[in-house]
């Protein structure tokens, strides 16, 4: 799957993607009849912008992100096509929103919804989206409304995070998701930087290309990891809390491709040994050697989860630096 951005022979699917949605669970409002017919009118011409989903030569999913004011924009008209669902193409797009809207300098995004969908507000939810007063909707069919704050957070060393795995296993299907969809990420957070910027490093920290390696080099441990708590063993495979593979493997010296290539191998390897857990397995935990708490198999996939967001969001940070040079 990859992201393309709008382009006027696009509208066509702008529209049939939403009016299926809305038509097959609710009913067309004048709203919706404004800004699929026109989008480049009532939504980009404001500053807002669409993207869409395309898998395998299919345009299968998009989402709008509509002008608000200054430094307010709607998550909006986020439609995926039925067939597809199964791809993770849901939360692809809400990521892209999120990460653009940063890019835009918002400061909040909001969306509004329906309790009915289930699906959405879960992958809403997954990324920080927090009910708040629902006030003044443009649409009758909408009964919750929603907000991220986008404004920069204070960055916390991967060292120093806490992490609370007071959830049950009944969440392995979104974080199997989440892992896959964090493969595809990594693509579309380097498009269009130049690889010598690519290999660009700080004093004392890694460039982007380094960063990713170290997302490759890890695959296999999490692998390691997930195996010893299926089978029960007695302790969990520790890690080199020094990083040396990652400052011995000269990734700079790599192509991105090749790198990037190598991360999505690796992880689509990761998700077929998942899959292949019994629902038994999901009850097993082994202590992590050094956060020194049990881990079951669905805490360890959020927990890789969570590596994953933290080096895209350093990426993320690298690539803006740059671009602000």
């Amino acid at each position: 799957m990859r992201i393309i951005k709008y382009r006027p022979q696009y509208q066509k699917y702008f529209e049939q993607l939403n009016r299926a949605w809305i038509e097959k669970y609710f009913q067309m409002e004048q709203m919706d009849e404004i800004l699929l017919s026109n989008p480049t009118d009532t939504i980009l011409k404001d500053g807002g912008q669409i993207f869409f989903v395309e898998h395998q030569n299919q345009i299968i999913g998009t989402v709008a992100l509509v002008f608000i004011s200054k430094d307010v924009y709607e998550l909006a008209k986020m439609a995926v096509d039925e067939r597809f669902r199964s791809l993770g193409a849901g939360g692809l797009l809400c990521r892209t929103a999120i990460e653009e809207a940063r890019k835009l300098n918002a400061r909040k995004l909001i969306l509004f919804t329906n309790s009915s969908l289930k699906t959405a507000i879960r992958i809403y939810h997954k990324f920080g989206f927090k009910d708040v007063h629902l006030d003044g909707q443009e649409y009758s069919r909408a009964d919750i409304k929603m907000e991220l704050l986008l404004e920069a957070q204070p960055f916390i060393k991967w060292f120093d995070k806490t992490f609370d795995f007071n959830f049950d296993a009944e969440q392995f299907s979104d974080l199997l998701e989440c892992l896959e969809e964090n493969s595809s990420r990594v693509p579309e957070l380097i498009n269009g930087i130049p690889d010598l910027q690519l290999n660009t490093k700080r004093i004392g920290k890694w460039s982007i290309k380094e960063h990713i390696g170290h997302l490759l080099i890890l695959e296999p441990l999490w692998q390691r990891r997930f195996s010893e708590i299926k089978e029960n063993k007695i302790g969990m495979s520790p890690a080199d809390l020094n990083n040396r593979a990652t400052d011995e493997a000269v990734f700079n010296q790599y192509g991105i491709e090749k790198i990037i290539t190598d991360f999505q191998q690796q992880r689509k390897h990761t998700i077929r040994l998942l899959k292949s857990f019994s629902k038994e397995d999901l009850h097993n935990s082994l202590y992590h050697p050094r956060l020194n708490q049990p881990m079951r198999i669905v805490d360890l996939m959020y927990f890789v989860g969570e590596h994953d967001e933290h080096h895209c969001n350093v990426i993320l940070k690298i690539r803006n630096d740059l671009i602000n040079l």
